[in-house]
Parts: C-alpha cells; sequence; structure tokens
C-alpha cells in the first residue's frame, strides 16, 4: 500500500535534494526513501550498540561496531 506524506524543508536541503534529482536522474520520493531507510538503519544500529554496551558494562567486555552489526544482522 502506498502513503503520501507532506514534508516542508528548509531552503538550502530543498536546493540539495533538487540538485541530487538531476545529478542521479531519481525522483524526489526515492531519495528521500532512500535516505530514511539509511537513517533507520543507523539509528537502529546505533540503539543495538548502545543495549550491548549497557549490558556488558562492568564486566570489562568490549564490543566493537561490527559485533553490534552481526549480532543485530
Amino acid at each position: 500500500m502506498r502513503n503520501v506524506v507532506s514534508i516542508s524543508l528548509p531552503g538550502p536541503i530543498l536546493r540539495k535534494l533538487e540538485k541530487e534529482v538531476k545529478e542521479e536522474g531519481s525522483s524526489r520520493s526515492e531519495i528521500i526513501k532512500r535516505s530514511l531507510a539509511r537513517y533507520f538503519f543507523s539509528h537502529d544500529l546505533a540503539r543495538a550498540r548502545n543495549r550491548a554496551i549497557s549490558e556488558l558494562a562492568g564486566r570489562g567486555v568490549v564490543l566493537t561496531d561490527e559485533d553490534v552489526f552481526t549480532a543485530v544482522s
């Protein structure tokens, strides 16, 4: 199912978006969808990392970002 969302963008961000649309030949929607997917992935990974570090705090265990990525993948 397709949903439509309206957003307001400050001028500088809109200009960057329009520049990418022209350079990539993609639509605004496609660039925004990819940007949101990257944001959510990064946010979820950071959240999982912080949760894992909190759980292991005090045990002397050090986690790398790769360890966390492997755990959530």
